[in-house]
């Protein structure tokens, strides 16, 4: 029977798409590891206290690196170059060289990590990676973007879409964030408070305008492929997609509300936050009113029910993200653990919900393979329950943390740690639940990628024994 043009991406996407989601998933399981790790040192500050490596600081850079960059980045490159193909029509070319950058990427990234826990890092935010391995992370993300748009530029149709806009951004923006950052902090380092202000930009905007832009490509593009109806109010897009490549490089700012900065710069950010309830109303609006649509197909199809509830995550926390960026707001919750509650909704709750989708969705049309459906409802459940759980205490704790601090009458110790201990202990037990979900995840993964390899003599035997009987 002759291959289908989908078939035949598929067929070639096979060997590289697979090397980057089982990379995504063993640092997935490493981050869950150490978030664990992150939080039981909260609860007891003697776990693990004998060892220099394990100090609280270390292990919660090293957290944030390995799910941003080892989960985040491995599971980019893998949803990029499938969509991207699919969409363009064309076959994965330079295979070869997309696996030598894959290597790169997650050897330069292991390298980071250790430096990071032996105490070789940078004061920036999520680049406290040494050095050293910048260099050689920046030349294997080159690699793979320029093999991307190779890819993208062959495109049959010469029209673009939605996915493409938000995927293809997101590649571009990448390398752009980290140029500005590295040239203001390492090259040419500027002066006064500009360091930390670039510091806060880059990371706070890599999570909105690399991981976000990635996971509204991927909704943009599972979501009319599963129900089989164009997206709701589609001409929006367009708006929601210049509104975050406008607004949120400026919204970021705002988490400088009460520092060390002019206070011009925070000012901008909560007046461009506000106004990021613009692109946020689009993607609620195109997303939800084309999923509803046949409520029924999203329940009952597992790939869409994360993308659907990363999508409504998206949406609520957004807007609770512009409550918070409010100045009267922003004064109880700036220096509390709220911030948290950013973080863990970005990664856990959004970016990584829609990834989970989109492997589930992809990895069977790629391998030939289905993975159990009761694997993937478990990992579901476990995965819904532990983000409830984890945001949940992160809310409520931040915001407790944010009121009793401000009362300073009341004793540190006594009064505003012990309030806010139950919290962690919470969030500990949410992590669990969250490691034990993640590892059904790459469990399920693994096991379409890598074949048993007492299958097929499994199978013969029972061939065997029929033709015997």
């Amino acid at each position: 029977m002759k291959e289908t043009p989908e078939q035949v991406i598929d067929r070639s996407a096979k060997i590289v798409v697979s090397f980057f989601v089982a990379s995504a998933g063993l640092w997935l399981l490493a981050a869950a590891l150490l978030a664990y790790v992150a939080a039981a040192k909260l609860t007891d500050p003697f776990f693990l206290s004998s060892y220099e490596f394990f100090t609280y600081g270390k292990i919660k850079i090293a957290q944030a690196n390995a799910f941003v960059y080892g989960w985040g980045g491995n599971s980019i490159f893998a949803v990029t170059l499938w969509i991207i193909a699919r969409l363009s029509q064309v076959e994965i070319r330079g295979r070869i060289l997309l696996l030598f950058s894959g290597v790169i990427w997650n050897m330069a990234i292991s390298f980071g990590l250790l430096g990071i826990l032996d105490g070789h890092m940078n004061s920036h935010e999520m680049l406290e990676m040494p050095t050293i391995v910048w260099p050689a992370l920046f030349i294997s993300y080159a690699i793979f973007a320029f093999l991307a748009l190779v890819i993208h530029r062959s495109r049959k149709n010469p029209n673009t879409i939605a996915p493409q806009w938000f995927i293809l951004a997101s590649l571009i923006w990448f390398p752009a964030l980290f140029l500005i950052a590295w040239n203001g902090l390492e090259i040419n380092p500027a002066r006064g408070t500009l360091p930390s202000v670039l510091s806060l930009w880059f990371g706070q905007s890599l999570i909105w305008l690399w991981l976000t832009p990635m996971a509204l490509g991927a909704a943009y593009y599972i979501i009319p492929s599963i129900i089989g109806k164009a997206i709701d109010k589609y001409y929006l897009a367009i708006f929601g997609f210049w509104c975050i490549a406008a607004l949120a490089p400026w919204s970021v700012v705002h988490h400088l509300e009460g520092g060390p900065v002019p206070m011009w710069i925070p000012a901008v950010g909560t007046v461009m936050s506000i106004a990021m309830i613009f692109p946020i109303a689009v993607a609620s609006t195109n997303f939800h009113a084309t999923a509803f649509r046949d409520i029924g197909k999203v329940w009952n199809n597992l790939p869409l029910r994360f993308v659907i509830f990363g999508t409504i995550s998206y949406t609520l926390s957004s807007y609770i993200g512009v409550i918070f960026s409010l100045p009267d707001v922003a004064k109880l919750t700036q220096f509390s653990i709220i911030n948290e509650f950013h973080f863990n909704q970005r990664v856990y709750g959004f970016f990584s919900m829609i990834i989970f989708g989109m492997v589930y969705h992809m990895l069977p049309k790629i391998t030939g393979k289905e993975i159990g459906k009761s694997a993937k409802s478990f990992h579901f459940w476990t995965s819904a329950f532990g983000v409830l759980i984890l945001l949940l205490a992160y809310l409520i704790g931040g915001l407790t943390h944010g009121v009793l601090a401000q009362q300073t009458s009341l004793d540190w110790s006594s009064s505003v740690i012990t309030s806010v201990q139950p919290y962690f202990k919470i969030t500990k037990y949410a992590f669990v639940i969250l490691g034990l979900s993640q590892l059904v995840f790459v469990i399920n993964v693994w096991k379409v990628i890598f074949p048993n390899p007492f299958a097929a003599l499994f199978e013969s035997d029972i061939e065997k024994k029929e033709k015997t009987a």
